[in-house]
């Protein structure tokens, strides 16, 4: 199905005063643009001029200096794995699962773990991580990475009599400097991130997405000599995105005043993402082996001030994370074990630093006024995924291939395919929503109430919570999920940042698929029999087979918050960006052509037909942020 985008006309569909009113604007020119999925775009709008929210340069809120425990999540080392087949047959769903899935389009297995170990520790002082230690370690790994802790996260919140923040909009939607990916020297030693520019908002970043598109659709540009000369070191989209990796970000409209409008939506992509460049390490030079990594994810912000602890988020996992990365390839330089268990150890190893970091976030967080946000990380470590996530923040990992045509002589076109292959857990369906019998019990049992709208069990409508008091308000509140970084009040009665871990070998995925691919097609000639003379008679396959390598098979990841997921299936968001990562026909298109569709205009279209749904459903009254983060995750031939 083939619709178009009229982003123009939406922006002008209910035009908002400065007072929050809805007015009409019919004046507003219209320009058609075409794009294919199934849904055209629109957006709700505001008329001032607030962009993306504040990033990795700019200041953002730290915490109180008191020591606060949080959550009483244990830090004991992971239990050892059990035998594979003991896991599959586990009937005791405990808080400590483990447990197997198969994608159902080729059979390839993939391992999840559940990080939380349960209540059995919540009171014993040795395993409580508290504010002060937390910060301790996040300030080392920091210093680690050549950022100084008090200048990247300290602001001060705001006037403690009153409780409003002095200057809350400028602070969250005016754009701050953002540093270029060409501009490494100004970046931090484990590289320089892709940090999402709002699409609409920020003007430049609107106007270069315009440029682009009409590049690419053969038209003219107002930049186009500058572009057509490969001179783009100018552009600021270049601090958002490449061929290969992508953010953006759209802010909302909750109501009030445009200019108080933020933000909460934070992203990030590295890639490279150069983690053993943290503490200058050695421990990784005597190894022949080159490596590859990347790191990209999401992070939702929620309540007063969780556009302050989504920000902290971003700034601060990488080095948190690349830190303790760089501590187990030192642990492992010292084993002489390279077998299976080797894997198997180092993926246990992997997952526990996921979970301490986590952890440690939560505990350092901005939260003591008020404030939380989702985590959904995907970390690529050469051929394997870790994917970490809390919240319902989700995140994907898919294949795409050209299928060869029944019949060239005909005219046939090669048909594209994108499939997912993994998705961290649907909130209705695992573990991140409240109402769900694990997360319910923990909820419960730490004096918390989880509450359920009229008809929900039957229905299934509605949005489930976990009930707890706003130190702000002073009153009862709801969060809508029992995973979170942050919500510190929240997590008194049973919501915790502990993620949920999967592990998956992209080298195993692609030879699932070249398996199914392969044994599609016969080569071989058909037999026979005449019932006449009961002679065998060979007849020659016509068909002509492509051998599929693993070089034909794309493998890719996206993190997406529930303003872009709330309104777009996700097979639909995962075909667009395939044809943003990898052209039309899914071969290396050069992104500057004719026709071709970049990986930035690819999210920006995506953006737009979630505002759209949320301009169908709410009437402009309402719309979540939006944000998307993309990174393609090749492996290379030395892997």
């Amino acid at each position: 199905m083939r619709l178009s985008i009229n982003k123009n006309r939406a922006m002008s569909t209910s035009n908002l005063s400065k007072n929050g009113s809805s007015k009409p604007n019919a004046s507003s020119p219209a320009t058609k643009r075409i794009v294919t999925f199934a849904a055209k775009a629109a957006v709700a709008t505001t008329t001032v001029t607030v962009s993306y929210a504040a990033y990795y340069y700019a200041t953002v809120v730290l915490l109180a200096g008191s020591a606060l425990e949080v959550n009483g999540e244990s830090l004991d080392v992971m239990n050892e794995m059990t035998d594979k087949k003991a896991v599959k047959e586990e009937e005791n769903l405990s808080l400590n699962k483990r447990y197997y899935k198969t994608d159902e389009h080729y059979g390839f297995e993939y391992l999840g773990l559940d990080t939380y170990y349960g209540l059995t520790s919540i009171n014993d002082d040795k395993n409580t991580v508290n504010s002060a230690s937390a910060v301790e370690i996040v300030s080392k790994a920091m210093s680690a990475a050549g950022l100084d802790y008090e200048t990247e996260t300290f602001i001060n919140f705001s006037n403690d009599e009153t409780g409003e923040e002095e200057g809350k909009g400028k602070f969250m939607t005016i754009t701050p400097k953002h540093h270029h990916r060409s501009t490494f020297s100004a970046c931090p030693s484990y590289g320089c991130p892709f940090l999402p520019l709002d699409v609409h908002y920020e003007e430049k970043a609107k106007k270069e997405l315009m440029n682009m598109r009409n590049l690419s659709e053969g038209g003219s540009s107002e930049e186009e000599d500058s572009n057509k000369s490969g001179d783009q070191s100018g552009l600021i989209l270049n601090s958002s995105g490449s061929d290969n990796a992508a953010t953006l970000t759209l802010i909302g409209y909750k109501g009030g005043r445009l200019q108080d409008q933020v933000n909460q939506d934070r992203a990030f992509v590295l890639t490279p993402y150069f983690y053993r460049n943290i503490g200058n390490s050695k421990s990784w030079e005597k190894e022949n082996k080159q490596h590859i990594a990347r790191l990209l994810g999401v992070f939702d912000g929620h309540a007063k001030f969780g556009e302050k602890v989504s920000e902290y988020v971003v700034r601060t996992l990488p080095p948190l994370l690349g830190s303790k990365l760089v501590n187990e390839i030192a642990t492992q330089a010292k084993s002489d074990d390279s077998g299976a268990s080797a894997v198997e150890a180092r993926d246990r190893d992997i997952v526990k630093i996921l979970h301490d970091t986590f952890v440690e976030l939560d505990a350092s967080a901005p939260a003591h006024r008020s404030g939380g946000c989702t985590a959904s990380v995907v970390l690529q470590l050469d051929s394997k995924v870790y994917v970490a996530n809390a919240g319902d923040s989700r995140s994907f990992i898919a294949v795409h291939f050209n299928s060869p045509a029944v019949n060239d002589a005909d005219g046939s076109e090669q048909e594209t395919v994108t499939e997912i292959i993994f998705a961290t857990r649907e909130d209705v369906s695992v573990n991140n929503k409240p109402h769900l019998g694990e997360e319910q019990q923990r909820v419960e049992k730490m004096g918390g109430s989880v509450y359920l709208p009229p008809g929900f069990l039957t229905t299934g409508k509605g949005t489930t919570r976990v009930m707890y008091r706003d130190p702000m308000s002073g009153g009862m509140s709801g969060l809508a999920m029992s995973r979170s970084i942050g919500d510190w009040e929240a997590g008194k009665v049973g919501v915790i940042p502990d993620p949920l871990v999967d592990i998956l070998d992209l080298k195993r995925l692609k030879s699932k698929v070249l398996e199914k691919l392969n044994s599609t097609c016969s080569t071989s000639d058909t037999v026979e029999i005449d019932p006449a003379t009961g002679e065998a008679k060979e007849i020659p396959n016509d068909v002509d087979c492509i051998n599929y390598t693993e070089k034909d098979i794309r493998v890719f990841a996206f993190s997406a918050t529930d303003g872009l997921l709330d309104y777009l299936p996700e097979d639909i968001i995962a075909q667009h960006v395939a044809k943003g990562l990898y052209g039309v026909s899914g071969e290396d298109d050069d992104e500057t052509s004719v026709g071709s569709l970049h990986l930035l205009s690819s999210c920006e279209d995506l953006i737009y037909a979630a505002a759209q749904g949320w301009q169908d459903d709410k009437g402009g009254r309402y719309r979540d942020d939006i944000a998307i983060a993309v990174a393609d995750l090749s492996v290379p031939d030395y892997e």
